[in-house]
C-alpha cells in the first residue's frame, strides 16, 4: 500500500492507497479504532460488499455500527445528516467516536457534515469507492449538502483524519460511470495541468485492460493538481476556486436533472459551457475551445439531450442565481460568477486574485444551448473538433 500526505486545513493527512490492500487498510483503521470508543460507518448500500470484510475485521477491536444509505443527489439533504447523527447518538457515540464515510462523493459529503456537527466535531475517515470521490472530493475540507434552492448550499469545513482507498473498489464501477466520473481529472488537465493531457489520454485508454495502472496515474493527476492549492488556500476561497471550473453550469444541470445526470457528466458539460462563454467573451482561442471538446470527448458522454422535456430553462436560471460562489465578487442579479480561462491552464483572475468573472446570465444560457440544446453543437463533442 502506498502512502502520500495531503495538506488539509493546516494538517498533513495520510492518504493510503493500493490494489487489493484490504489487510493493510484494516490495520490503518485499527490504529484509529484503538483510540476511539466507536466507529460509525456511513456506507453506500451499493458498496456494502466492499464494507463487510472491513467492518467484520474491526468488530473485535472497537464498537462499530453501520448506517447504510441510498446514494443520490435527492438524498443529499440535512434530513439525511440528522438521521446519521441521531443514529450515532442512539448507539452511544461520544466526542471520541469517529465517522467513516464509504462510497462516492455524496456519501463523503454527508458523512463529513455529520462528523463536523456531531459534538461540534468528531474524527472523519474517508474510504472513497468512486473516481469522483477518490481523486477529487476527498481532497478537500468542504462538507455540504443540498437545499431546495441548489447544490451544496449548506455546509462547513471539516478535515478528515485519514483517507484510504483500495483501487480495486473502483474497478467495480461500470465502465461508463467510471469514465464520466473522471471528468474532474479532465478539469484538472484543462484548468491546471495542461502538461498532463497526454497522461490523461493514455490512462483512459488503459482503463479496460490495465485498470490499476491507469487508476494510479489518474489519482496522481488529482493529487498533484490539488496539493499546491490546498497548501496555500485550504478552504478553497481564493486561488483554489480554480477547481470550480465547469461547476457553475455543472452544478445547476445536475441539480435540475433531479438525479438523471451524475456529477461527473454534469461537470463535463459545464466545462464546455464555460469554454464557450470564455470564447464568446474573446478570451479563449478556437484552438483551446477545440481542445476542450477533444478532451471531454474521451469521456464518451451520453448525449445531454437537453430538450424542453429534461431541463426547465427557468428553473435552470433560478438555480444559477443561487450558485454558491456568489459573494466572492460583486454580481448584478442578472449575472453569474464563473471560473473562466484565457487559455488552457490559465484562469482569468479578478483584482483580489480570485479566478472569478461576473458573466451575464443570458450569455451563460446561450452557451448552454450551443453546447447542449436540441440543435446545438454539443450532442457529439467529437463533431466540434476542428470546426471554425
Amino acid at each position: 500500500m502506498l502512502e502520500r500526505h495531503v495538506p488539509l486545513d493546516g494538517r498533513d493527512v495520510r492518504y493510503l492507497y493500493g490494489a487489493d490492500c484490504g489487510p493493510d487498510l484494516v490495520r490503518a483503521l485499527a490504529e484509529v479504532a484503538g483510540t476511539a470508543d466507536s466507529l460509525i460507518f456511513v456506507v453506500d448500500r451499493n458498496v456494502a460488499a466492499h464494507a463487510e470484510p472491513i467492518t467484520r475485521a474491526l468488530a473485535d477491536t472497537v464498537a462499530l455500527a453501520t448506517f447504510e444509505i441510498d446514494a443520490g443527489e435527492r438524498q443529499k439533504t440535512l434530513t439525511l445528516v440528522e438521521d446519521i447523527v441521531e443514529h450515532a447518538i442512539t448507539l452511544g457515540a461520544t466526542k471520541n467516536s469517529a465517522v467513516v464515510g464509504m462510497g462516492g462523493g455524496m456519501v463523503g459529503n454527508a458523512a463529513g457534515l455529520a462528523a463536523a456537527l456531531l459534538y461540534r466535531g468528531v474524527r472523519l475517515i474517508h474510504l472513497p469507492t468512486t473516481p469522483v470521490a477518490a481523486f477529487d472530493s476527498v481532497l478537500s475540507v468542504k462538507q455540504a449538502v443540498n437545499l431546495r434552492g441548489g447544490k451544496n448550499l449548506c455546509g462547513t469545513y471539516h478535515a478528515p483524519s485519514l483517507i484510504a482507498c483500495d483501487l480495486r473498489w473502483l474497478t467495480s464501477v461500470p465502465h461508463g460511470e467510471l469514465l464520466t466520473g473522471l471528468a474532474e481529472m479532465a478539469k484538472n488537465v484543462l484548468a491546471v495541468l495542461p502538461q498532463r493531457e497526454e497522461a490523461l489520454g493514455r490512462a483512459l485508454r488503459e482503463l479496460p485492460d490495465q485498470p490499476i495502472q491507469a487508476l494510479l496515474e489518474l489519482l496522481d493527476i488529482g493529487r498533484i493538481a490539488k496539493t499546491p492549492y490546498l497548501d496555500s488556500d485550504p478552504r478553497e476561497r481564493h486561488e483554489a476556486l480554480i477547481f470550480e471550473y465547469g461547476h457553475t453550469m455543472g452544478h445547476a444541470v445536475e441539480f435540475v436533472s433531479a438525479g438523471t445526470m451524475n456529477h461527473g457528466e454534469a461537470v463535463a458539460w459545464g466545462m464546455l459551457v464555460a469554454a464557450e462563454v470564455s470564447h464568446a467573451l474573446g478570451h479563449l482561442s478556437v484552438d483551446d475551445l477545440d481542445r476542450h471538446y477533444r478532451v471531454v470527448s474521451w469521456l464518451q458522454l451520453p448525449p445531454v439531450a437537453a430538450g424542453p422535456g429534461r431541463f426547465d430553462r427557468q428553473l435552470l436560471r433560478d438555480t444559477l442565481a443561487t450558485d454558491n460562489k456568489r459573494g466572492y465578487l460583486r454580481c448584478r442579479r442578472d449575472e453569474v460568477p464563473m471560473v473562466l480561462l484565457s487559455s488552457v491552464g490559465k484562469a482569468i483572475v479578478d483584482s483580489s486574485g480570485r479566478p472569478l468573472v461576473p458573466v451575464p446570465l443570458e450569455l451563460v444560457m446561450t452557451a448552454f444551448e450551443t453546447v447542449a440544446g436540441p440543435s446545438g453543437r454539443g450532442l457529439a463533442p467529437l463533431e466540434r473538433v476542428g470546426s471554425a
